[in-house]
């Protein structure tokens, strides 16, 4: 069967969209680029907040509206796992809807596919697979699931259960599969990567599966962690991060918040504890870039409250800061508890937090020119400079795909290169580089280019 597959929301849904595609393709289902070209169009939809569920659905009537005689549609995902009922009720021509984590019962529920389906890419060998898979030199690689801390404002634990994480053994064989088809980057994720392990009894297990992967795709140069939990950040972990050569000195976790009522409120850890958790980073490895998430507006935010995050922010100089206006979700407590903040009150902190947080990343990156970083190039000559030479762009190791800034370095390389760069210029989130050793250029590089990125990443989500 041809099948086009389009996932929504975040990270985790694009490792378990990797996944489903594994599981069709492998039962011989043929991926097409586009839905007109399909026999089934599959939606992997996001229900977290209200905006992602509006997205999701209109985006599955979108295709409903477009089928073709014959054609299937499949929903599954995070939003038909708590709004199911919902799901069918707005677009009752729906053929099929499944939960999350659901790859192999959807792969099931297909008529067999074509024995003589010539796979391509040499279907039966890991790098074969593989390379269907990725076309990025980036891959996500989801070490757990679900999630058991009590956050007020958070329907995960609803929608993908208790947490449980995946077992070593599969993830060793998973990220040889993704190095085998080229992957050069493995972004680890979860709803929460530093509870790993806890669910089998052996808790700080995150920096043991680090040295596992580490060993076991030593040819993929850059690990990367995402989604650390403030006070399971140990100095163990810290220190074998800064051991391993190739997990890079980054760290994603999400904070939520500067002041601690509003903490207490969200029933999350204390600024101690986030103080903590820095310190300890920043320690073991002194060139480490932290990025951090926070919700403004949340029920009961003061001006103080909020004048405590903006404090707070200033204080750290985090590296990358997303933020977020507060949306209320259904059985979550945080939707029926304390006084909403006017939408548009908290669009209007929203505004000034990022701002702020743009200066710290520009300070940040101004001190980083002269220097020479390693650059992931993603794509070969999307734009010119001034003087009509080729750029390409890419990441440094400060950088996580989709959510942080660019490299644009001179020059032609191709995907999935490490380059040796030199820094020459700073923008607020991105970097102007050239090859080290190279002369220095005279005139700026695609500002431009830049500029339609940072919409793109402030409309995908902060």
């Amino acid at each position: 069967m041809r099948y086009h597959l389009v996932t929504l929301g975040c990270a985790k849904n694009t490792a378990d969209s990797r996944r489903l595609e594994r599981a069709l393709r492998l039962a011989r289902h043929a991926p097409v680029g586009t839905p007109a070209e399909a026999e089934l169009v599959i939606v992997n939809t996001c229900g977290f907040i209200d905006a992602a569920k509006d997205e999701s659905l209109a985006t599955v009537r979108e295709l409903d509206a477009a089928r073709t005689p014959g054609q299937q549609l499949y929903v599954i995902g995070c939003l038909t796992a708590i709004a199911d009922e919902s799901v069918r009720a707005a677009v009752p021509g729906v053929d099929a809807t499944f939960g999350a984590e659901a790859w192999d019962a959807i792969a099931a529920s297909l008529p067999p596919a074509d024995p003589t389906y010539d796979l391509p890419a040499a279907a039966n060998s890991a790098a074969g697979a593989g390379a269907w898979q990725l076309g990025q030199p980036s891959a996500y690689l989801k070490i757990s699931d679900g999630c058991d801390r009590p956050c007020t404002f958070c329907i995960i634990p609803t929608i993908k259960g208790r947490m449980h994480s995946e077992s070593t053994e599969r993830l060793l064989r998973e990220s040889r599969w993704l190095a085998d088809g080229g992957a050069r980057e493995l972004v680890l994720v979860a709803q929460d990567s530093t509870a790993y392990g806890e669910d089998a009894g052996t808790p700080d297990s995150l920096a043991t599966l680090l040295e596992q992967l580490a060993a076991g795709v030593p040819d993929v140069p850059w690990l990367r962690l995402m989604y650390a939990y403030p006070g399971r950040v140990t100095r163990r972990l810290a220190e074998t991060m800064a051991r391993l050569p190739n997990v890079v000195p980054y760290l994603d976790m999400p904070l939520q918040h500067g002041s601690d009522a509003v903490l207490r409120r969200m029933k999350r850890p204390s600024l101690r504890v986030s103080r903590q958790s820095i310190e300890t980073m920043r320690t073991a490895l002194p060139e480490v870039a932290l990025r951090t998430t926070f919700i403004v507006g949340f029920p009961g935010e003061t001006e103080a409250e909020f004048a405590e995050l903006l404090a707070f922010v200033a204080e750290q100089q985090f590296d990358h800061v997303g933020a977020f206006t507060y949306s209320p979700q259904l059985g979550t407590p945080a939707a029926t508890s304390g006084e909403q903040v006017p939408a548009a009150v908290a669009a209007e902190r929203y505004g000034r937090l990022m701002e702020l947080a743009q200066e710290i990343s520009l300070a940040r990156n101004r001190a980083l020119v002269g220097r020479e970083l390693d650059v992931l190039v993603e794509s070969d000559a999307p734009a010119r400079a001034a003087d009509g030479g080729p750029v390409v762009v890419g990441r440094t190791y400060r950088d996580a795909p989709e959510v942080d800034g660019l490299a644009f370095v001179r020059g032609t390389f191709a995907p999935g290169e490490l380059v040796r760069a030199r820094v020459d210029g700073a923008l607020p989130y991105d970097l102007l580089c050239s090859p080290a050793g190279s002369p220095p250029p005279g005139e700026a590089a695609p500002a431009r280019g830049a500029a339609r990125r940072r919409q793109r990443l402030e409309l995908r989500g902060r």
